[in-house]
């Protein structure tokens, strides 16, 4: 059972935190011809930059996961990040749950399940996005590999980071982190996207999480407390 329980963990934190495998299908084209330029670079490197001058942030997200065989389905939330490794990603919608990591351990807590799963370390699942936002990717790490223009007007930049999976990302006129997205090897794609951004670094104290009583343990090492 716990190894089950490991499993579903593992796959769970995957799907809503950007999924964790190559793109092989591409993102939707809008007739616009895939290109990278030399102003391209310039505008991406210009927003990264600005996206790691501060030492953190806050905001609203909304997130879909589109099916390739049809369908949707939709959370919200709120997330905020310290730099570097921190993070607290609050769903709201569907249903309440809650990621959280102090730069180390890492915690998934449903209230309504009574059950809280422990993760010693972000080595065995640690998602290529949550690496870019939360400071441990650096400019220099990231690869353009096309960029795309969108009916909304929005400039779509396709990365790699080092040999890691690609993703797509967009950016507002203010500078700010728009939406990202990726695509697994099924052609599901799951988009995140951020808005109300605060650039306001969040106090460390958010990023600790403490059971409460009488909320199961579960340790994805096969320990189980509670």
């Amino acid at each position: 059972m716990n190894l089950l329980r490991m499993d579903l963990f593992r796959i769970h934190l995957l799907c809503l935190m950007f999924l964790f495998v190559p793109i092989s299908h591409g993102y939707a084209q809008t007739g616009a011809t895939a290109s990278v330029e030399g102003e391209d670079v310039k505008k991406l490197t210009r927003a990264l930059s600005k996206m790691a001058e501060n030492a953190g942030f806050s905001c609203l997200f909304r997130q879909v996961v589109y099916f390739s065989e049809g369908g949707e389905q939709h959370y919200s939330g709120t997330l905020a990040i310290r730099r570097p490794g921190h993070f607290r990603w609050q769903y709201v919608v569907p249903y309440e749950q809650l990621y959280i990591s102090d730069g180390g351990v890492v915690w998934h807590y449903e209230a309504d399940l009574m059950q809280a799963e422990r993760m010693e370390s972000l080595d065995a699942v640690d998602p290529v996005a949550m690496k870019l936002l939360d400071g441990r990717v650096g400019v220099k790490d990231i690869k353009l590999l096309a960029t795309e223009k969108l009916e909304s007007g929005d400039i779509a930049y396709r990365i790699q980071i080092a040999d890691g999976p690609e993703l797509i990302l967009t950016f507002l006129a203010s500078g700010d982190l728009h939406w990202l997205e990726s695509e697994d090897m099924l052609g599901n794609r799951n988009r995140m996207i951020l808005s109300d951004v605060d650039r306001q670094t969040p106090p460390k104290s958010i990023f600790s999480f403490t059971p409460p009583e009488g909320v199961e343990v579960i340790d994805i090492a096969g320990s189980v407390d509670g």
